[in-house]
């Protein structure tokens, strides 16, 4: 997998955008519920919830006879203390708990935990889809112990990992292999070479020129057309991109079908400078984005920049295409006078925020792992999101997404999120060009490795289906 440096974790509160790190918690540990290919929700450490007529009160019925790796028992303490220790400060899992009424979540059994919410939210357990459950007083990740289909074996951050097995698993007879290493490998070719080679079996995030090319052999390519979606964001709160005429026209010089089929090598599908195309909600009614550079430069002129524009965007290789695009879009901003000089930060740093990442006025982002608008609206846009690329922050915007998210009536519903996405759309601080395929690649030894429009590899849940054969 594309590595994380030395900030390669198994714990669940450090990782961050980094695919490695989800990956590696995923082995360990277990979530309430997980969802399917299909977007659906699938019982895990919980096997049924439940919500009053409000939306705002849920109860989960947890899965009894669960043991963690050190064979103590799980129960309704350990899930209880979980949603607690997300809230931390700089836990990367707030926002799956950032509308839990947490003083008052309580145990009625054993099993059985009730979660009131602040604000009713139907879709709650998608929150909770992507929010390990670690054991009840665990400060040290170390060594970590979790319910998951495999056991901590050790980490050298940069380099690998390694679990084995778990025997006890509640999923009787998952997960299929005896070991699973995560090889921390930032070179493209140097994974390809690896998977070629017969070193590995898997590899995640095929650079598209590798995946339309230079497979072959015992190998083959796993494509899932999905969420996931690459943009340009804009800090709205450094000049110039403090002026919605200078987002307006960025937006206008960018050729979007360029972009995916350059950058993408044709690997996904033209965006419209919304987040969540195929989720629930998403407004597709709105006019798609077209390049209009006379139209970009009329706006630019009006904004004061009519003599030229100058920035600086910063780039990484964290996401296959990624690079590719910012030099594109460097080209394209050519014709309406805008230069564009385009950095490469260490991939190590990108998305790590006591680095690079939310310093950046003017860079590129990779979403993925998003089941529901109110996901992704909660982590990059209200106020005090954990994730604030754009650095957004408005009490209007805030109102709308907290109506669109209380609706309980679905036509409200949809018409609360068309106002949230319309103002995105006209005047936000990101650019969303495209969609992208998930593209992995396998030995044809590897079985059990189903298309997930969310995740690659089949993430969360994946791991426990994977299996070898001779």
């Amino acid at each position: 997998m594309i590595g994380g440096g030395k900030k390669e974790s198994f714990d669940p509160a450090r990782t961050g955008l980094a695919l490695i790190n989800v990956a590696m918690c995923c082995a360990v540990f277990d979530c309430l519920l997980s969802v399917t290919s299909s977007g659906r929700p699938k019982p895990m450490l919980a096997m049924s919830w439940s919500a009053d007529a409000a939306a705002q009160t849920w109860t989960f019925q947890l899965r009894p006879r669960v043991r963690w790796h050190d064979g103590t028992a799980f129960t309704a303490d350990d899930v209880i203390y979980s949603l607690r220790w997300m809230a931390t400060p700089g836990n990367a899992l707030n926002p799956c708990v950032a509308n839990v009424d947490l003083e008052h979540v309580r145990k009625t059994g054993p099993y059985t935990v009730v979660v009131p919410l602040k604000q009713a939210n139907p879709m709650f357990p998608y929150r909770l889809s992507s929010a390990w459950i670690i054991k009840s007083n665990t400060t040290d990740f170390t060594k970590p112990i979790g319910t998951g289909p495999f056991i901590f074996g050790s980490l050298a951050p940069g380099e690998q990992s390694t679990s084995r097995r778990n025997p006890d698993y509640w999923d009787t007879g998952k997960p299929y292999v005896d070991t699973l290493t995560f090889y921390s490998l930032a070179d493209d070719t140097a994974r390809l070479d690896a998977l070629l080679a017969g070193e590995i079996d898997v590899i995640a995030q095929v650079p598209a020129a590798q995946a339309r090319t230079q497979l072959y052999g015992d190998v083959r390519l796993i494509r899932s057309p999905g969420a996931a979606a690459q943009c340009f964001y804009m800090a709205v709160d450094h000049p110039p991109f403090d002026d919605a005429r200078v987002r307006q026209a960025l937006r206008l010089l960018v050729d979007r079908r360029q972009l995916v089929d350059v950058a993408l090598l044709g690997y996904g599908s033209v965006a419209n400078d919304l987040f969540g195309k195929g989720l629930p909600y998403y407004d597709d009614s709105l006019p798609q984005q077209v390049r209009n550079v006379r139209k970009a430069k009329d706006l630019l002129t009006e904004a004061g920049y009519g003599s030229g524009l100058t920035l600086d965007l910063q780039t990484s290789t964290i996401a296959p295409g990624m690079v590719e695009a910012a030099t594109l879009f460097q080209q394209q901003a050519r014709d309406a006078n805008v230069t564009i000089n385009v950095t490469q930060v260490d991939p190590a740093s990108y998305y790590d925020p006591t680095r690079d990442y939310l310093k950046m006025p003017f860079a590129q982002s990779f979403w993925q792992g998003h089941y529901t608008l109110t996901d992704f609206y909660t982590e990059a846009i209200v106020t005090g999101a954990y994730y604030d690329e754009t650095r957004w922050a408005s009490k209007h915007t805030d109102a709308l997404v907290r109506a669109a998210i209380t609706a309980t009536d679905p036509d409200a519903e949809k018409a609360a999120w068309a106002l949230v996405q319309t103002e995105q759309y006209e005047t936000g601080g990101y650019i969303w060009w495209g969609n992208v395929d998930n593209l992995d690649a396998a030995s044809n030894k590897v079985g059990g490795l189903i298309p997930n429009p969310y995740l690659n590899l089949g993430l969360p849940t994946g791991l426990t289906d994977v299996f070898l054969v001779s």
